[in-house]
């Protein structure tokens, strides 16, 4: 979901932004809700009807961006994950941004994309995630603290796109949570980085494919 398809499901409406941003920070009940809208209106919290949170709440939730779940004994709403990164981008908030790519037959690929991301462009993230061939793993050395590997059998990683999507949602979801995710596909398989590109796509990310020359090309800004 776009920016501009967030903006139009929002309407203008206050109460439906001042969700959004709280849900940003996980599921919420709607009594946590309720009080991020009085706060909002500067008014007592018993003076938010019900009529104002519910309704409110239906309507991001017909429109696909918000879901109800159980949040112990409370149901709570939450973002679909998938729509986070265009919250932020309509809401203007900023957070740390992960790497999320993968390491093919060329090891190098570790120190040298870093390097041309802080030389070529803005991005400066804080951690970074690869998707490796499970053959990889011996050929890895010199890893730093903000490098993590995950592993995935060479028969998925070169020829299952839908399983390598799966793992590639199954970890997106988990970092769209607290990072802005910077999508590389230049040193993956032609079917890992079809996943990472549909990634890119359907949650609304930055992706980028580094030359041979070292010069970023933007697939998606």
């Amino acid at each position: 979901m776009s920016v501009g398809l967030v903006k139009r499901v929002v309407g203008g409406v206050g109460a439906r932004k001042t969700i959004l941003r709280q849900l940003l920070d996980g599921a919420q009940t709607g009594l946590v809700l309720r009080s991020a809208i009085a706060r909002g209106v500067s008014k007592p919290v018993d003076e938010v009807s019900d009529a104002m949170l519910y309704f409110n709440l239906q309507h991001l939730e017909n429109h696909g961006l918000i879901e109800r779940v159980r949040y112990g004994k409370e149901k709570a709403a939450r973002l679909i994950p998938r729509f986070v990164q265009s919250v932020r981008r309509f809401l203007e908030i900023e957070t740390p941004v992960a790497y999320l790519g993968a390491v093919s037959d060329e090891p190098r690929v570790l120190t040298v994309i870093p390097k041309r991301l802080r030389a070529e462009t803005s991005y400066r993230p804080v951690k970074y995630h690869y998707f490796i061939e499970d053959r990889m793993r011996h050929r890895l050395s010199g890893v730093t603290p903000d490098q993590e590997f995950h592993e995935v059998p060479s028969s998925i990683y070169n020829n299952e796109l839908d399983q390598m999507y799966g793992l590639v949602v199954n970890l997106g979801e988990q970092l769209i949570q607290e990072y802005a995710i910077l999508v590389d596909v230049s040193g993956a398989s032609r079917v890992c980085a079809l996943a990472l590109y549909r990634l890119a796509i359907e949650f609304d990310l930055s992706c980028v494919f580094i030359t041979e020359l070292g010069a970023p090309c933007w697939l998606r800004e």
